[in-house]
Formats: C-alpha cells, structure tokens, sequence
C-alpha cells in the first residue's frame, strides 16, 4: 500500500502559502507565527485558501487552521486574579471557534478542512470534553461535515526549560514577544524589565518593573505523568482521550517558551539512529538546539495513535536533518509540521518576525517520495557527522544554506 506522508507547513498569508505549495507541503496551516499555535483573523485564512486555489499543485493539498493553544476561559476577580469560568462556556467558546474557522477555510480547496485544537493546561478529561463538543459540532454543520479534528499536546522537558529560561538571549525574547508577568523582586527567577526595555518597547529610563517569564503548565499539575517530560505516560493519556473524543488526529509540538529556548520536540542526543547534527546548530551565543522526544518514544507514539484510528503528527522546531531522518526511520508517520524550519530572513517586505517561508526551504522538509532534500547550514558542513548521514542516505541530496534561503548543492 502507497503511504500518503504529508508536510503541514504553517503559513501567515498568500505569497508564503505559495511557496509552500510550490515545495511540495501538502497541508497549508493558517497560522501567526508569534506563538506556536497563533490565531489568525478569518479573512486571512480566506486569502490564504484563495491563493493555495490558484497554486499549481502536483498533489492534492489540504487547509488546516487553528483555535489557539489552549481553551482556557477567565475572568477578573476585584483583585486582579484570573478565576476560570465555567467549563460549559469554555467547551461551547473553543466549539465557536472551531466552526469559524472551518467556515473560513472552505471546501473549495480540499472538501477535508483542518481544525487543530491546543490542549494546554488541561485535565485528559477536559480535554476530551473540549474535543468532543468540536467534533459533534462540525460533523452537524452544513457543508463542513467531513472537517477533521487534530488534538495538539505541547510536549516538554522542565529541566532543560529551567536550565535555559534565565539566558539573557532567551529572556529578551520572551519580554519581545509578551511572554512575561509582573512580580516582585523576590519572586524566583525576577529581573528588571529594563534590562530588555528595548524588546519590551519601553524607554531606556524604565527602572523598577519586575517581571518574570511564563512558564509551562506542567505536566503533573493535569494528572498527565509524574515525570518532568513528556514521557510515554502522558502520551497515552491525550492519544486515548483524542481517540474517544472523536478526533482525527494528533500532533505533539513544543510551545513557544520552549521553541524561544532553542529545546524542539526530537532529541538527536546519544541516538545509534539519529545523527546527532542538532549539536552543531548553535545560535549567535553557542546555545546548541536540544529536543525532547528519542526515536523509540516517537516510534511508540506513532503505533498508539494508529492503534487508536489516529494520525500522528510532529510539529516542534524541526529541521531538515531531523526530518529526513524521521521519514525514513519512521516509515509509518503519516505527517511533520514546520514553520522555522522552512523560512529564511526576509529581503524586505511584509513579514511577521522578518523571516518568511522559501519553497526552496520546504522542500528540505518534504518525505524522499516527494524528492526531499537535506538542507546544511555552514556549522554542520564538513562535519563527521553530516559525512555519517550522508553515508547512511547516499540517496539523499543535500544543499547548503544561506540565512536568506539560498541553497547551492553540496560537492
């Protein structure tokens, strides 16, 4: 039996919906890349359809979209705490959402649409309840009765988190993109606002402002797992309860706390299967990239999810080497979903965060079926280690990269 292996590329409007098309991804996701699952307006989404419509496409290509990263509903008490509301307006707010955004996507496209729905800071059985209400919900509503439903969990690892949270580098950019609360200076892990004024866009006068960045919402906290990661524990508990609820699908990802930290979903580290290559991708501070998840624990997670009737999906800051790896060691993963991994600095123009999505890029990312290439950037060229993976893959063509986009083959 021929797999049908796609590529989610996530998307924040026309132009880089058609570089995504034209790399070969084959669900185009409507998202703002400010966060890891970014509500988009409505009519973004329809312009985003409009332009995937128009796109020559080799194969047929899916739309997905979002309804944020959690469901979570609060209101202000007098004194300024969040007090949750009721569970019956949390489920009917995030089925709302959901049937907008499938209204939006249409099914002029592809008639299979995409709702993916953040489950952070939840219970496994609020969850399901959340899920449930989305499904039921879609299935009745006219025309959209064939939208498919994807549960999303965030993985994590607190120790690497706690490890990287207080870097400078990765401070400035969580205060860049609001990810902080005020407190006071005794609070662990405070600092001065003004140290990062200008990601915060404050003036350089600011002095006093004690703030400390978000955290995520532990695992243990929602009866997931007693461990400090992600393990096969809390795996179980979404994948059975996405599986009662009804929905099509799962993806594990990273949040955007942890993506900021430079810690994405799949660990390379100490792997007999993997080339470790994540240790030569380092930032401008020598900060190398670290993941989560080994081999076996995705290996595992793709045959519950088929177990349950669910497709698996990985998300989570990955790279081209990790990709073409994983389609190759995990024939049976049915889909990889990727934002930075397939953009490059922008040339100027619209763009959200200055980077932009490059179908040269995409393509780096793509199942070896669909004629996937590897992607180098120059720290990894000429190591032992991409030797070994060329080695191991003597099929794979490989490319090195610029910052912009700009690939040239590898002698």
């Amino acid at each position: 039996m021929e797999a049908d292996r796609r590529l989610l590329v996530s998307v924040f409007g026309p132009q880089e919906a058609r570089e995504a098309v034209l790399g070969g991804a084959r669900i185009i996701d409507s998202e703002d890349p400010r966060s890891a699952l970014g509500t988009i307006k409505p009519r973004r989404i329809m312009d985003i359809a409009d332009a995937v419509l128009a796109a020559r496409r080799e194969l047929p290509v899916q739309l997905s979209t979002n309804i944020g990263e959690d469901q979570l509903l609060y209101r202000r008490a007098e004194n300024g705490l969040a007090v949750a509301k009721s569970a019956y307006e949390q489920v009917g707010k995030a089925a709302q959402a959901a049937l907008g955004v499938a209204l939006a996507m249409g099914t002029r496209v592809h008639p299979c649409g995409i709702v993916k729905v953040g489950l952070d800071g939840m219970m496994a059985a609020e969850a399901g309840e959340v899920l449930g209400e989305i499904v039921a919900t879609v299935r009745r509503a006219d025309g959209l009765s064939a939208t498919r439903v994807m549960a999303v969990l965030f993985a994590q690892d607190l120790d690497l988190w706690d490890a990287r949270k207080t870097l400078p580098q990765v401070r400035r950019a969580l205060v860049g993109l609001g990810e902080y609360y005020p407190c006071g200076p005794e609070t662990p892990g405070a600092f001065d606002l003004a140290e990062h004024a200008a990601a915060a866009g404050l003036p350089d006068t600011a002095r006093g402002t004690f703030v400390a960045v978000n955290e995520p919402f532990p695992h243990d906290r929602y009866g997931l797992t007693r461990a400090r990661r992600t393990d096969r524990t809390a795996i179980r508990a979404m994948v059975e309860a996405s599986a009662a609820a009804g929905a099509d699908a799962i993806m594990l990802d990273t949040s955007i706390l942890l993506k900021v930290a430079r810690i994405g979903l799949v660990s390379t580290a100490g792997s007999t299967e993997l080339v470790d290559l994540d240790r030569h991708d380092t930032d401008a501070h020598g900060l190398a990239r670290a993941g989560i998840l080994t081999l076996d624990e995705i290996r595992a997670f793709v045959d519950l999810c088929h177990d349950h009737g669910l497709e698996a999906n990985l998300a989570g800051s990955l790279q081209s080497h990790q990709a073409q790896q994983l389609w190759r060691l995990v024939p049976a993963l049915d889909q990889l979903s990727a934002r930075g991994g397939v953009s490059a600095l922008a040339h100027g123009g619209a763009t959200r965060h200055g980077r932009t999505v490059r179908s040269a890029l995409v393509r780096g990312l793509v199942p070896p079926e669909q004629r996937g290439h590897l992607l180098v950037p120059p720290p990894m060229a000429g190591t032992e280690d991409l030797a070994t993976l060329l080695k191991r893959h003597p099929d794979l063509p490989a490319y090195l990269t610029t910052p912009h986009g700009d690939l040239t083959p590898l002698g």
